[in-house]
């Protein structure tokens, strides 16, 4: 647990600094570098094969960059166009490696390679809205990151403790041995109180009238309960495909938690479902 604890703050602290680069070049780096390492590890436990392996890592990295700069565009290329090409060029491997290599294992390189950048990519997105509205401020934005990472993160991390003190009964054996229904619970509450005192946070010390436009303080209760909930799933999905390939960990990068996909299997969720929820209050309110 102490290894665990220790690993934590560490990465904690890394990624609470990331956030002093959003409007930079440096974050969209950030994020392509954590979506390459994900997507390995995805790869590696599947067992694909290195050329479909090279490929899909490097697609992976270069999404985000794409999601910040419009880099196709650029070049007069679309992304549906490029998205197609690479699905071709990856069947085409696929003919040339058939005795070599499964339907599944391309699948899962395909697909990886595509929605972990995409959903991660979402950090860049919810960031990119003060371009859009002037509502969105930085500091708004920051709020808004820091309330994302906080209904993954924290969520997880008390419903663990709060599990090992007092939980009793199983959520999924099979899937997650560890999880219990008091620590989800347990979990989503401190996390939604936590984010009570984020919202005032902020509201008092960057806003001249207390308030964030986004909400009043009594619906960030029920947004972050939601999206506690949300991460709950993200992380039960990546246990699945554990599971699916016999493995416990998907690395070893982050000792006591595993590898990049073991920290972030949740965000992969709950930075989609917040994207689109603020997509359509932005329908609506402006």
């Amino acid at each position: 647990m102490k290894e665990r604890i220790i690993s934590g703050v560490i990465i904690a602290v890394i990624l609470l600094g990331s956030l002093f680069t959003l409007n930079t070049f440096i974050f969209p780096l950030i994020i392509a570098v954590v979506c390459g390492i994900a997507v390995y590890e995805l790869n590696n436990v599947a067992k694909v094969k290195l050329p479909f392996m090279v490929l899909s890592i490097a697609v992976s990295a270069y999404i985000p960059l794409e999601l910040r700069y419009s880099l196709l565009e650029k070049i007069h290329i679309t992304p549906f166009a490029a998205f197609t090409a690479y699905v071709i060029a990856m069947l085409i491997m696929m003919v040339k490696w058939h005795s070599e290599v499964h339907f599944d294992q391309v699948a899962i390189s395909l697909v990886s390679s595509v929605a972990v950048p995409m959903a991660l990519g979402c950090w860049i997105r919810i960031n990119d809205l003060q371009l859009v509205y002037d509502k969105y401020d930085k500091y708004v934005v920051m709020y808004l990151m820091l309330f994302v990472i906080s209904c993954a993160w924290l969520s997880d991390i008390f419903a663990y403790f709060t599990g090992v003190f007092f939980g009793k009964h199983k959520m999924t054996p099979v899937v997650s041995p560890k999880k219990t229904w008091e620590g989800a619970i347990g979990g989503i509450v401190i996390t939604a109180a936590l984010n009570v005192v984020l919202y005032f946070f902020f509201a008092n010390k960057f806003f001249p009238d207390g308030n964030l436009f986004l909400w009043d303080w009594y619906a960030v209760i029920p947004v972050s309960m939601a999206l506690s909930v949300i991460s709950i799933f993200g992380d039960l999905s990546a246990s699945v495909i554990k599971r699916h390939y016999g493995v416990k960990d998907y690395g070893w990068l982050i000792p006591g938690h595993g590898g990049i996909m073991d920290r972030f299997d949740s965000m992969l969720f709950v930075f989609p479902v917040m994207y689109a929820f603020l997509s359509v209050v932005n329908t609506f309110a402006f």
